[in-house]
């Protein structure tokens, strides 16, 4: 560790963080996005970040939004009772009189979990979890027929109610994916409550409920805050850090904590400029929460050319300093997956969980292909599945996410590791970037798809070209330990890992093309190379049918796109070292 970090380390204060954390939970607490708190809080980040030095400015976006006004719940049979309910958003509104139709409990309401069960013109009973996230519940519920969807909080005993939302859709929609959100009302309860409508709907023959749910749907204009700090050395190029300024009322952990953290992130680092050789974008996106990270998705639109030229990385701060969190936990890209694991290691002495980071939360960037980390001080296993899967603590998302939530150790644990992943990746006089753990992943996915394919999709050729291009990785690191004493050849071995970034990491971890985005939280996400995983249902299909042809045809297509990418990268290193 150099000493200017540790410099930055020593002067990181985390009640500085909590006074940030404090004024939004006491002045901004409702900062839903463009119900005004909102943009209270922006102003106030943006005054601040100022303060401390830095070009700031708040910009403004227009996002299909919502907000939720009303809801009622009633068991109708076998037994009448009324249940205390909230209206999720982004739903198809009831009319006054409701919707009377049975209910049906389907779990954690993933595909499998609907198998054998009829719940055309039903209601469906979910689990609140993150196997499958939330639109995705919806999506699936009302691709399967549904009507409507109630969502069982996580936790315990605690009666509180989960606040939610169930546009599927990943930002702002467009004329083709408009018609994708769910048409399907909705709300949530608690989690008692849930368990006794599961234990009805599990002993008795049907349960008839009635449901009325009312939420709007409309276009605003929101802001969000951009802060830069430049770069000494090459300005033009700079490292993402954000975290969402939107929050559920009063959104203390998720995300009050994440916006402190940012605010002395940049006091400190505003402090050391001269030291900094790359630039840092600091933003503060809003609509995450209802809009399905609109603000996110609207910067990596607005901002292309930009991200995809210059941008070195993307940190993403969200739910810090959490009270009874014991262990660092990281979902971080696979080439960068050394570099984070190094840094916890020597800041906080100790050895993480590491994770290899999928598209959730923020993660807007994968179609430009910007490696990513997002960490945290988190829960124990133990503590997840006592909770029922609240991985951000059993008050996300409830008025319970309070002042009383924060562990200021947890809070300083995070600072202080955030800030080494800032300072390594803005100096790092070459990016550390390694694609050997990127090769290695999907040479084991390829192996499971060519498994599941049976010959039907050429599988063979692409893992014969993964294993070429993990030997062109290897010739390129050996080039990087030669050229780091050299500017001109890091900056061009810089460009080289940057360019690799673009071009595998749209095709291999996610489900759509570049300039898109997939659905919110998509099942097939989870699953080895999103764009070849279908290749399974073919085994499972009449290739006579026109499903199997429909299907067929775009695996194919699939699987050109991917050949294509491999080859890029291996004929991009081969002519980079031919110059070198």
């Amino acid at each position: 560790m150099d000493n200017v970090l540790k410099d930055i380390l020593s002067e990181l204060n985390e009640n500085e963080a909590m006074k940030h954390i404090v004024w939004l939970t006491e002045n901004t607490p409702k900062r839903i996005s463009g119900m005004g708190d909102d943009k209270k809080a922006a102003t106030y980040i943006c005054e601040k970040m100022s303060e401390y030095g830095l070009e700031s400015k708040l910009i403004e976006f227009e996002t299909y939004n919502s907000f939720p006004e009303y809801s009622d719940l009633k068991i109708l049979y076998p037994e009448t009772l009324q249940i205390k309910s909230l209206p999720c958003c982004h739903i198809a509104s009831t009319l006054s009189e409701g919707i009377k139709a049975d209910l049906v409990y389907v779990g954690a309401g993933g595909f499998d979990d609907y198998i054998n069960k009829d719940i055309a013109g039903k209601v469906v009973l979910v689990e609140v979890s993150y196997a499958p996230a939330t639109p995705e519940k919806a999506r699936i519920a009302a691709e399967k027929g549904a009507i409507g969807i109630i969502c069982m909080n996580w936790g315990g005993d605690e009666d509180v109610i989960c606040m939610r939302a169930l546009k599927s859709v990943w930002g702002n929609p467009t004329l083709d994916n408009f018609n994708k959100i769910p048409q399907i009302t909705g709300l949530s309860i608690t989690r008692k409550a849930g368990e006794y409508l599961r234990d009805l709907c599990e002993k008795s023959d049907r349960v008839e409920i009635l449901l009325k749910a009312n939420a709007t749907r409309q276009w605003d204009k929101l802001v969000q805050p951009l802060a830069i700090l430049e770069g000494k050395e090459e300005p033009e190029k700079f490292l993402l850090v954000s975290g969402h300024l939107d929050a559920w009322e009063p959104g203390v952990t998720c995300n009050a904590t994440g916006n402190g953290t940012i605010l002395e992130l940049a006091r400190v680092l505003a402090k050391y400029k001269t030291y900094l050789k790359r630039s840092i974008y600091f933003v503060f996106w809003n609509g995450h929460e209802i809009a399905e990270a609109a603000g996110s998705t609207w910067f990596a639109d607005n901002y292309w050319d930009s991200l995809r030229d210059n941008c070195v990385g993307y940190i993403n701060i969200d739910s810090t300093g959490m009270k009874d969190a014991t262990k660092y936990a990281v979902d971080v890209s696979r080439e960068l997956s050394d570099f984070t694991e190094g840094i916890i290691t020597e800041v906080l002495d100790e050895k993480p969980t590491v994770k290899y980071l999928t598209k959730t939360g923020d993660q807007s960037f994968f179609g430009v292909g910007i490696p990513s980390i997002t960490g945290r001080v988190s829960f124990s296993e133990e503590y997840i599945d006592k909770t029922h899967g609240a991985t951000l603590g059993w008050w996300n998302h409830t008025i319970e996410d309070t002042l009383d939530k924060v562990d200021i150790n947890n809070l300083k644990k995070d600072l202080m590791v955030n800030a080494a992943y800032i300072y390594g990746l803005v100096n790092s006089s070459i990016l550390p970037y390694d694609f050997n753990k990127t090769c290695i992943d999907i040479k084991q996915k390829l192996e499971i798809i060519s498994k599941e394919s049976n010959g039907i999709i050429e599988i063979e050729s692409l893992i014969e070209k993964v294993e070429l291009l993990k030997k062109s990785v290897e010739k390129l690191n050996e080039a990087k330990t030669q050229a780091i004493s050299s500017k001109d050849k890091s900056q061009l071995i810089n460009g080289v890992l940057l360019k690799l970034s673009r071009i595998l990491t749209s095709p291999f971890y996610s489900a759509c093309d570049k300039y898109q985005q997939d659905s919110y939280g998509l099942t097939v996400l989870s699953k080895p190379i999103p764009l070849l995983y279908p290749v399974a249902e073919l085994n499972n299909l009449d290739p006579a049918s026109l499903k199997y042809k429909l299907l067929y045809t775009q695996l194919v297509k699939n699987r050109n796109r991917i050949s294509d990418a491999l080859t890029e990268c291996i004929e991009l290193i081969k002519l980079f070292l031919k110059l070198l």
